[in-house]
């Protein structure tokens, strides 16, 4: 192994470690939000219905209060780490996935060396912008139980 492949390979370890930090960080402010809302959230399966309640106010209030797409994308960032989170913990970390991102991409997502991805961030986004058809319940409970 050279030098480069040693200074490349700490680079991209430091990456990781710092977007793991992010992803925590972000999923214990979706944990406050929920306080907000009487919600626990402790990254278990039943704690997706309480998220997809607070997803469905969030939605039904973005025609109202007219957030800037970057507001919904970081709304997207908070709660889809901790859907992703939970994912995680209830089963996608020992089949291997872990939070990364795609060369072209500044969306974290969940990896498997496999090639198979999952995208908690961009379903929340979609979940807020399209409404209840882009349900997360449906989505955890297809990713957990087929992948």
């Amino acid at each position: 192994m050279g030098l480069f492949s040693i200074f490349k390979k700490n680079k991209k370890n430091n990456e990781d470690d710092a977007l793991i930090n992010e992803i925590k960080r972000l999923s214990n402010t979706a944990v406050a939000f929920a306080r907000e809302f009487n919600k626990q959230f402790d990254y278990s399966a039943e704690s997706i219905e309480s998220l997809e309640e607070i997803l469905d106010y969030y939605s039904k209030d973005i025609s109202v209060s007219k957030p800037t797409d970057n507001q919904i994308w970081s709304m997207s960032l908070i709660f889809g780490s901790y859907l992703g989170e939970t994912i995680l913990k209830n089963g996608f970390a020992q089949k291997g996935y872990r939070w990364g991102k795609e060369d072209t991409s500044k969306i974290p997502l969940l990896v498997c060396d496999d090639g198979w991805r999952a995208t908690p961030v961009d379903k929340v986004y979609k979940r807020l912008v399209n409404g209840s058809s882009d349900n997360v319940a449906s989505f955890y409970a297809y990713a957990i139980n087929n992948i």
